[in-house]
């Protein structure tokens, strides 16, 4: 098994990092049962990171030991034996499908028939990935795959291109393995250069679909944390997520606890690098006993987003979770928006826009305002207490 700089990792394609090798696990389905969960806790050589491709990453490993990981991880039902398939398995799923009421019945038929389809596809970019959004109580707005599929309340399958204007009626799984076969054919590393290259109206013909205009008008992002009640309210989806979206192997014992105290048995990933536990009765209890963990949307730790930095990655200049626990303590987090603190310009932890970046540099930290980590910044050169300054004043 070899080791990869500069990758989307998986689990047979680990990448260097500055504390060994990253492996990327992702669960079936997005969820693990109660016993898997603990078998990866056992098993887990570090940090257990939430992803915003609703996976989980593993930090600690080294390039000697990954193998026997990957094969304990294939034992416990995490993972595929196949390589190529481990790596075409990205879908997200509505996380609350097959206990949220509200969501569409054919959802569970579509989500197997995207994951057949990327089971039996060729060769794929790490990246590529597909989406089913199917409404719920939390519904998967503002998350875009390479071809998202949005189910409707009345079964019909809208089909959308990656950051094209169109979208397609009445869908079928035959013509969203079309599209992966026509994707494949232009050489583009992500959709939205097939799109460009050969433009989304012979893509959509390739297909047999014909596109319509998209609505304008985007939905808002949902909040994940707290409880969900589905109709009448006795009855819903709890979400909640360790600080910066990490966890180690007595956090997942003490989520898997929680699940089968409280919920259905089940670990449901999500997109939000927060977890979901399904078929809730006791919202108050549960939110009692998950002292600790953020639960509520309120919570200053719910708007900042740290990666690792120099304490976990060869590329970080800064150790930024530790400089994000200080800007907590100061209460230097702004109260809309959210704050993203990067190891490097890359931005690996949050690749969209935030509200306040601060960016690490040889000579201190950049501040950026509504940008991504590489974009030009407003000032650089700044202490941590002089970042912090900067945020206090807004």
């Amino acid at each position: 098994m070899a080791s990869v700089k500069g990758w989307c990792p998986n689990l047979y394609a680990p990448m260097d990092t500055g504390d060994g090798v990253l492996l990327r696990v992702k669960p079936f389905g997005g969820r693990l049962s109660v016993a898997q969960a603990r078998a990866l806790a056992a098993i887990a050589p570090g940090a257990i990171e939430l992803t915003n491709r609703a996976n989980l990453q593993l930090r600690g490993a080294s390039a000697e030991s990954a193998p026997a990981l990957a094969q304990a991880l294939v034992a416990a039902g995490l993972a595929d034996a196949d390589p190529g398939r481990e790596a075409r398995r990205n879908l997200i799923a509505p996380p609350l499908l097959g206990d949220d009421p509200t969501i569409p019945a054919g959802a569970l038929g579509w989500r197997d028939a995207l994951a057949g389809v990327l089971d039996s596809a060729g060769t794929l970019p790490g990246k590529f990935g597909l989406v089913l959004e199917a409404g719920g109580v939390l519904p998967l707005a503002g998350v875009e795959g390479d071809i998202t599929l949005r189910l409707a309340a009345d079964g019909t399958a809208w089909l959308r291109l990656q950051e094209a204007p169109w979208q397609a009626r009445g869908a079928t799984p035959g013509q969203v393995a079309t599209l992966v076969e026509a994707f494949r054919a232009s050489g583009a590393k992500r959709m939205r250069g097939a799109v460009e290259r050969l433009g989304a109206a012979a893509l959509f013909a390739a297909a047999g679909l014909v596109p319509e205009a998209t609505a304008s008008a985007a939905p808002a992002v949902p909040e994940v944390l707290g409880f969900h009640p589905y109709p009448g309210g006795a009855r819903g989806g709890f979400g909640l997520m360790p600080e910066f979206g990490v966890l180690d192997g007595a956090g997942l014992l003490a989520l898997a606890d929680l699940a089968e105290r409280f919920g259905d048995g089940t670990l449901r990933l999500t997109p939000w690098r927060a977890v979901l536990l399904g078929g809730v009765t006791q919202p108050a209890a549960l939110a009692a006993e998950a002292a600790g963990w953020v639960t509520d949307p309120a919570d200053p730790r719910r708007r900042i987003i740290a990666c690792p930095g120099s304490e976990g990655c060869a590329s970080g200049l800064a150790p930024v979770r530790r400089d994000a626990r200080a800007l907590l303590a100061q209460g230097a987090v702004p109260a809309r928006g959210l704050l993203h603190l990067s190891g490097c310009a890359k931005g690996c932890a949050h690749p969209a826009p935030a509200a306040a970046v601060l960016v690490a540099g040889r000579d201190g930290y950049a501040l950026l305002r509504q940008a991504h980590a590489g974009d030009t910044p407003l000032r650089s050169g700044l202490t941590l207490a002089e970042a912090a300054a900067e945020l206090e004043n807004e």
